[in-house]
């Protein structure tokens, strides 16, 4: 499959999950995914397996769904960016719920949450609002779960005047805001929100979400004593969620048709009623996939420990050891390739004056804020941003095909100039000097030579005054300053 083809099969892909036609999405997505990730599309690749996990899990598949979902994991911590970690958490919170843990599943949409309200994702927030809901409703604390369902609710419409765009996934909150409405027995503002999701689902098959609404007005029906209704609607979402082979709503649906059931006194359908509820419990045991969650934990707590191994505490960013490591396999591959790359060493200037003028707290602000500048400006691009040690970073970056070297470094130095703080009410404006060498299209085959060259190039940058930028000159002792 070439990127044209992939293009439009991503399109047909996109629009059969957002009209909730799961079956369809599953059919062709698994050719759509291997190309994505051949293609190197892996922010496509990750949206395409987290729908995946998601079409899975709404169709009751949640063997499928647990597999898809250790591939999903992977790629998200290899390629994946902020909103990616955010939604495998949300994700992942979801499974360990089902299969009953529910404080891991609250730990996971915790960690999402506190990622999502650091970079102000307001989707995510409603996400992991509403699954927080669904949470306390399991957990007994329904003024909790209503709080939770009304803060998706506010985030959704941040999120539809932000975008101008309809809130996906809106019905979930708006149900679980149901539930615990009945359960606090405020019925009539309960009934009015299940009457306005009811009149959106018409016709089978219905999907997991819907047969949820469904489930919720039979509760209402039973709390309010019309158990005739009740018992009726259960049995209509327990013959879908049977289809579906939906476990963990078809356990909440015969909980509640057994205890109805032995209520009225009708022995001989309680039997019935009984067996077929036994034989799902039975499935249940057979299909926990705890020990698969167990594993993928473990196997992300073995993630963390190596990443921690490559990150500067500091500054959050890439320490030396991963840049040697990885800079390797840049520059090969740029040589291969014949492509273009720059790489830039970047020093804070005058650091140790900072540190004795205004406190060792403010020189560590000094570098976290220049570190995160240098994230932000290269994230566009194929590149390694790292701390190089004390007050030196280093970037290796892919130069993109028609951008030069000069502009790509000019408007670097342009976006550290503007980086200033404040202590005690004065602004302290940040230096910088930078050395900037190239591979020259692939011809300098070495990192080692690529970082020599650099290195020169900022000693001249300091020694001519420093806050400037030097260009390595190939073709003489070492280069221009800018």
């Amino acid at each position: 499959m070439n990127a044209q083809e992939f293009e439009e099969l991503w399109i047909t892909l996109n629009e059969l999950y957002n009209a909730d036609r799961f079956l369809e999405y599953i059919e062709i997505s698994s050719a759509a995914i291997e190309s994505a990730i051949k293609l190197e599309m892996y922010d496509k690749a990750i949206l395409l397996l987290r729908y995946s996990c998601a079409s899975y899990f709404q169709t009751g598949d949640l063997q499928l769904s647990i597999s898809v979902l250790e591939q999903y994991r992977e790629l998200t911590f290899q390629h994946g960016n902020d909103i990616d970690v955010i939604q495998y958490y949300n994700l992942a919170a979801i499974y360990w719920g089902t299969f009953g843990h529910l404080k891991k599943s609250e730990e996971l949409m915790l960690k999402g949450l506190k990622i999502a309200e650091a970079i102000q994702h307001v989707e995510s927030m409603g996400k992991i609002y509403n699954n927080l809901s669904d949470l306390e409703i399991s957990m007994g604390s329904y003024r909790t779960a209503k709080e939770f369902a009304l803060k998706s609710l506010y985030y959704a419409n941040a999120f539809e005047i932000k975008h101008k765009e309809p809130y996906t996934g809106i019905i979930h909150p708006k149900t679980n805001l149901a539930v615990a409405l009945i359960w606090l027995e405020e019925f009539e503002e309960a009934n009015t929100i299940l009457q306005e999701l009811m009149a959106t689902i018409h016709h089978p098959p219905y999907s997991k979400v819907q047969l949820e609404v469904l489930n919720a007005y039979a509760f209402l029906c039973e709390r309010q004593g019309r158990i005739s209704e009740a018992i009726d609607l259960y049995q209509k979402t327990k013959h879908y969620a049977l289809q579906n082979n939906d476990l963990s709503l078809l356990q909440l649906i015969y909980n509640s048709l057994v205890k109805l059931i032995e209520e009225q006194g009708n022995k001989i359908v309680l039997c019935a009623i009984q067996k077929e509820y036994i034989n799902i419990l039975l499935e249940i045991q057979r299909e926990n996939y705890s020990h698969v969650l167990f594993e993928m934990e473990y196997n992300d707590h073995k993630k963390q420990f190596e990443k921690n191994a490559y990150i500067d505490p500091l500054t959050n960013i890439y320490n030396r050891r991963y840049f040697d490591e990885q800079a390797k396999k840049m520059v090969e591959k740029a040589t291969e390739n014949h492509q273009q790359l720059a790489l830039m060493m970047v020093d804070l200037d005058h650091f140790k004056e900072i540190n004795d003028m205004n406190g060792h707290l403010f020189g560590d602000d000094a570098l976290t804020n220049t570190a995160k500048t240098l994230q932000d400006y290269f994230q566009p691009f194929d590149s390694i941003v790292a701390r190089f040690g004390g007050d030196e970073f280093i970037v290796l970056s892919q130069v993109k095909e028609g951008e030069s070297v000069q502009t790509l470094a000019d408007n670097l130095y342009q976006t550290l100039a503007a980086l200033s703080l404040t202590v005690n009410n004065q602004t302290v404006q940040l230096e910088f000097s930078i050395g900037v060498s190239t591979n020259d299209h692939g011809k300098i085959q070495k990192v080692e030579e690529l970082i020599q060259h650099a290195d020169e190039a900022l000693y001249k940058s300091k020694r001519n005054g420093r806050n400037q930028i030097t260009h390595y000159n190939h073709y003489c002792d070492v280069g221009n300053g800018i």
